[in-house]
């Protein structure tokens, strides 16, 4: 699902720069970088304290044809004027492994209290403290297991 999000964003990110019409004839770019959870994320801007790569795009200036050029030259496949420009190639980038061992080490404990104290109690949105069903803890060690053997 983070993919999908970088990739539309991406995408947002190019076509916002191609429709600039002072921008046209230049190459833009644009910064990608990973936050502290490992996510892609591309701004305009380079971001601070972080390192990042320069993604460059191309974009091309409008074809302005004088009213004598219109009539000699052959009317232009509408196809052409809309196909967007060529984006980078992205590779998937995986998560900061220091953050993946931190998450690992939570839900090994998190399944080590579940098994060994029957009266755990968690804290709701509304911020009172509730004791647990049987049902949510087994739902709770299931899910830390799952996330374990996918990670860790």
């Amino acid at each position: 699902m983070k993919w999908t999000i970088a990739s539309t964003l991406l995408a947002i990110v190019v076509v916002g720069l191609t429709l600039q019409p002072e921008a046209s004839a230049e190459e833009q770019t644009i910064y990608k970088w990973l936050d502290e959870e490992g996510v892609v994320n591309y701004t305009a801007r380079p971001p601070e304290g972080v390192d990042y790569e320069e993604v460059g795009i191309e974009t091309r200036e409008p074809v302005e044809a004088d009213a004598a050029d219109s009539e000699t030259q052959p009317a232009q496949d509408s196809a052409a004027e809309t196909t967007p420009p060529e984006q980078p190639e992205m590779t998937r980038s995986e998560p900061d492994p220091e953050v993946v061992a931190e998450r690992c080490a939570q839900a090994r404990s998190n399944i080590d209290s579940l098994n060994q104290y029957q009266n755990v109690t968690v804290r709701g949105d509304d911020g009172e403290q509730r004791r647990i069903s049987d049902e949510e803890r087994t739902r709770m060690i299931e899910e830390a297991q799952a996330f374990i053997e996918e990670w860790c």
